[in-house]
């Protein structure tokens, strides 16, 4: 596994014929196996995330590929900006985010990360750089976004952040009966909130069958723009064994889960950033059996 420092490293790397092929990687969170490469070599972009420019008036920034989600907001919201979408965690490269197309609790408006990318650098397999935006290669440009990294080496990538009047949201928990219930919820929010989520008890049954937790949130107005800190504690992760779940000891959990959530139903404030517990910005989990 190669780790450069430097852009002008990667030409090299590209083009060393000791390997069958390269795949560029970042923090690794990518689904399935897509960040593995059993029969190449691996390119490490972790080092190359350095902030090329920024233009405070229209909020385009650009970056090296290697520059992490949380690194943008770091920089960008002091200053009113946010990303035009985010996953649920930051902890991904702008590369990645770009070559998994990712999205988040806003897509019913924002779209998909690459609806907001005006441009990219590509470094293809014969050596040549490549500028590519929708106006010079509308076709290379559609195939990059999502593609997995298949189509090249994304260098750097340039982007549309969108402007906030706050780094803290207002958001509202409601409790929902039913699938109908649900599907009103959606109808009712989707003009008015920018972010949707919602938790869905998928083993309940009858009259209860497809109930939840549903949360919207739009950006508080007050002017705050307190941004976040990556410092965690470290924890030793514990799966519970696999014979231990069943379609009663989930129904149960769900059970608990509904009621617990049920009760904290109403409006709160919260940071971006808030624990991951609690925050608004993350995934909630789906329980199926």
């Amino acid at each position: 596994m190669a780790v450069p420092r430097f852009r002008e490293e990667l030409v090299h790397l590209v083009a060393d014929d000791n390997w069958n092929s390269r795949l560029a990687i970042g923090l690794r969170r990518s689904y399935g196996n897509s960040c593995l490469n059993s029969e190449g070599a691996l390119i490490d972009f972790c080092g190359l995330d350095r902030f090329i420019c920024f233009d405070s008036q229209s909020g385009i920034l650009r970056a090296e590929a290697g520059a992490t989600l949380s690194q943008v907001l770091a920089f960008a919201v002091p200053r009113g900006w946010f990303l035009p979408t985010t996953p649920g965690t930051r902890f991904v490269t702008l590369g990645g985010a770009v070559a998994n197309d990712v999205h988040g609790k806003n897509h019913h408006r924002a779209g998909t990360f690459g609806c907001h990318v005006k441009a990219f650098g590509l470094l293809r397999s014969g050596g040549d750089r490549r500028l590519v935006s929708p106006a010079t290669d509308p076709g290379l440009f559609a195939a990059t976004i999502g593609g997995l990294g298949l189509t090249g080496v994304i260098e750097w990538v340039e982007i549309q952040l969108a402007q906030i009047s706050s780094s803290y949201l207002e958001v509202e928990t409601l409790p929902f009966d039913n699938v109908e219930a649900f599907w009103a919820l959606i109808d009712e929010s989707v003009e008015k909130y920018e972010h949707t989520v919602a938790w869905i008890d998928c083993v309940s049954r009858g009259e209860k069958f497809g109930r939840g937790i549903f949360s919207r949130a739009i950006w508080a107005s007050d002017g705050v723009f307190d941004t976040h800190s990556d410092r965690t504690r470290k924890s030793i992760p514990i799966d519970a064994p696999s014979f231990g779940l069943n379609r009663f000891t989930v129904a149960a959990f769900n059970t608990l889960y509904y009621i617990a959530n049920r009760d904290k139903a109403g409006l709160s404030r919260q940071h971006y950033a808030q624990s991951p517990s609690k925050n608004f910005m993350n995934d909630y989990k789906v329980f199926v059996t």
